[in-house]
């Protein structure tokens, strides 16, 4: 967001300062709104303006254009007064009439982000795992990342399209059928059967390669052809084929819909790489009518040039490929939703490979290739579950989400001393908390960085209820809903009409400081597709409520301080609340 449309946004005076500044110093609004900032230290002000623009046109030094600024300047009826420091100029606000323009209307209306100027159709593909495979860790951090965008997106009036973009097309099947044909079927049709089918048969191809094969599979057929056969029987339609994807498909889709509605997660669509099977030809079609396709040691492709180098699109036996699927893909999306934007959330070892897709597309002069973005992530190694090896690509993600809950129990049995009444001998309460601080300990351990930013996780930083984590971002809200309910017992509710001047201290203004800068910091996320800038909010307002509680008593005071405070502290737990949401962290109501 702009800075102009952000002190619009937030109101009282904001778009009145920039005009009395601009009248005051030649600049243009644009120019004044671009340079206004927030002073470091409340006792600095709520808005600060440099003056070291106007020293470059003016010719004098800074702290002397504030001045002769301050001079000419009309200030505002809802800023109380202007002071000089150094080459800023530090405006304060009114803060009983800030506080109601902020917090009267949150209370009112609830938590709703305003709109963005120009909303967009934005298809979201995220998570996007390979059927027949594991599920494992390494699935995480896209499927955390690309939910967050996606409900950060929508709550700012986009038009989400998300889609979990399946693996359940390729080779992969072919080594399930493989390891059906040399080990049998198994008895139990379930995930963790046909991972280890996958698994046992590529060993063996993996052993043939390297000639190492052990003395009792001397007699095995090539297990790479046998995969790479049944794979082409699969693209062309062969019934006994269809039959055995459909079976390891419906066995999937089962597992991973139990684990996405665990982790809270939903999709618009799960359109695999399958659904585009019957639009091959018109992919080959297009590229041999453009002169683009090539062949180089018996695959077809695309020659782009020394950067990027030659693209297969079709493997040398006719097979399609990633690419292939992927070029498909992007031409029935541009065709059947026409989105503004799509956005593919994928690791960062894979940049190269979206920068070749996106440069096939734009030469194929396809309108799409201009519209997607691969919104990268980096690793995060270290992870390990008790009884693992630590190999992070080893562990599934619901032994994942299993170990975060019994860790999580632990951690609030041993950390929490005084728990609520009802809650300390109630262990299938304690067990259904844990699973939701357990899993908002994993999720903002991941949001709270930087997209690409590699880290070490580490359980004992992720749990703490003392540190920078989910647990102690969820016990905020916890301790206001207990604040709230002891003071209802003394018949002091929470009100949008209440005597704002009550709550002008330092410690209570700056939880309305940090409220009014809400809504830019969802538009920054949304902006820069990171969620981190979401959590870093949310937990520095958890933060900031922790020393304010201290200093704000409820329970206790008269009537109507008591009323503005915890009106104060409602409105920080909506706040908190949809923050959490938007980057996947469970609220929960006591802890």
């Amino acid at each position: 967001m702009s800075r102009e449309n952000f002190l619009e946004s937030v109101g009282v005076g904001s778009s009145a300062l920039v005009s009395a500044i601009s009248k005051a110093s030649s600049l243009s609004e644009a120019e004044v709104a671009s340079a206004l900032t927030y002073p470091k230290e409340l006792a600095h002000g709520d808005l600060a303006f440099p003056c070291f623009s106007l020293a470059k046109q003016w010719k004098v030094a800074p702290p002397e254009c504030a001045k002769r600024v301050k001079e000419a300047l009309e200030l505002p009826e809802d800023f109380e007064r202007v002071e000089i420091v150094g080459p800023y100029l530090n405006f304060f606000r009114r803060r009983a009439a800030f506080s109601k323009e902020v917090l009267g209307k949150l209370l009112a209306e609830g938590i709703a982000l305003e709109p963005v100027a120009a909303p967009q159709k934005i298809i979201v593909e995220y998570s996007s795992p390979n059927i027949a495979k594991p599920f494992h860790i390494g699935h995480l951090r896209t499927t955390l990342i690309g939910h967050a965008i996606d409900r950060i997106l929508r709550s700012l009036g986009h038009e989400v399209v998300s889609i979990n973009h399946l693996g359940d097309w390729g080779t992969q099947f072919g080594f399930v059928y493989a390891g059906c044909a040399l080990f049998g079927k198994p008895k139990e049709d379930s995930i963790f059967e046909l991972v280890n089918l996958y698994v046992r048969a590529t060993g063996i191809k993996k052993a043939q390669e390297e000639g190492t094969v052990a003395a009792t599979d001397l007699d095995k057929p090539d297990v790479n052809q046998m995969a790479r056969d049944y794979f082409l029987r699969l693209e062309a339609g062969d019934k006994e084929a269809t039959e055995f994807w459909q079976w390891c498909l419906d066995i999937s889709l089962q597992y991973l819909r139990q684990l996405y509605a665990r982790l809270e997660v939903h999709f618009d669509h799960y359109t695999g790489e399958s659904f585009y099977r019957d639009k091959l030809d018109g992919v080959e079609k297009t590229l041999r009518d453009s002169g683009m396709l090539e062949e180089s040691r018996g695959a077809l492709g695309v020659d782009l040039g020394k950067k990027l180098g030659f693209v297969r699109v079709f493997a040398e036996d006719g097979r399609s490929l990633y690419i292939t699927r992927d070029l498909a893909t992007a031409d029935y999306r541009y065709q059947h939703y026409d989105p503004d934007k799509v956005l593919y959330v994928v690791g960062a070892p894979q940049t190269q490979y979206f920068m070749q897709l996106i440069e096939v597309l734009k030469r194929m002069k396809h309108p799409i290739g201009e519209k997607m973005q691969h919104v990268a992530y980096g690793n995060v190694p270290g992870i390990s579950t008790r009884g693992s090896l630590g190999k992070d690509d080893k562990i599934w993600l619901h032994a994942l989400l299993d170990e975060a809950r019994d860790r999580a129990l632990e951690a609030y049995r041993s950390q929490v001393a005084k728990k609520p009444e009802g809650l300390e001998h109630d262990e299938a309460a304690q067990l259904t908390l844990a699973e939701s601080v357990g899993l908002g300990a994993v999720a903002f351990n991941y949001m709270c960085r930087g997209n690409t930013k590699e880290f070490h996780f580490s359980w004992d930083e992720a749990l703490s209820f003392q540190g920078d984590t989910g647990p102690y971002v969820q016990y905020a809200v916890a301790r206001i809903n207990g604040i709230e309910q002891k003071a209802k017992l003394e018949g002091i509710v929470a009100t949008s009409d209440c005597n704002w001047k009550l709550i002008e201290d330092d410690s209570a203004y700056q939880l309305v400081q940090m409220i009014s800068k809400f809504q830019e910091v969802v538009e920054l996320a949304g902006r820069d597709c990171e969620p981190y800038h979401v959590a870093n909010y949310v937990l520095d307002l958890a933060r900031a409520f922790s020393l304010a509680y201290r200093a704000l008593r409820v329970v206790g005071e008269d009537k109507a301080t008591a009323t503005a405070r915890l009106s104060l502290f409602a409105a920080v737990r909506g706040v908190l609340t949809k923050g959490m949401y938007l980057i996947g962290v469970p609220v929960v109501d006591r802890m």
